[in-house]
């Protein structure tokens, strides 16, 4: 009979350390970049080989952004490394969030159909 292992909610916690490692790094590598790049959620395998960053873009070129962080993802791959103390280090990967922009869209539709009502 196997023992019950306790859960220590290991995955969340790397991933609230790479958030937390990584804000200040994409901040550095991005900060001639025109916009608003914020991490929305990290997302760590279970066996912590990977990790997909999620993050939304805020009045800046998306294919741009994605597209200089793809061009770089080694350096900053290597600045989590750094700063990161655990046994095994998840190879990061960025997604893009547009989750966001589809609130925006949907809160302006909202506004457009009480401005109708309101006529």
């Amino acid at each position: 009979m196997k023992p019950i292992k306790k859960d220590t909610n290991r995955i969340a916690k790397v991933n609230s350390l790479i958030e937390k490692e990584l804000g200040p790094v994409l901040h550095e590598f991005l900060d001639w970049q025109k916009g608003l790049v914020t991490i929305t959620k990290v997302d760590t395998s279970k066996d912590m080989k990977w990790a997909k960053i999620w993050i939304s873009i805020f009045n800046g070129d998306d294919d741009k952004i994605l597209n200089f962080l793809a061009k770089n993802i080694y350096d900053i791959q290597g600045e989590l490394n750094k700063n990161f103390a655990t046994k095994i280090i998840p190879r990061i990967s960025f997604k893009l969030d547009t989750s966001p922009r589809y609130v925006q869209h949907i809160d302006e539709l909202i506004r457009e159909v009480h401005k109708e009502e309101g006529k």
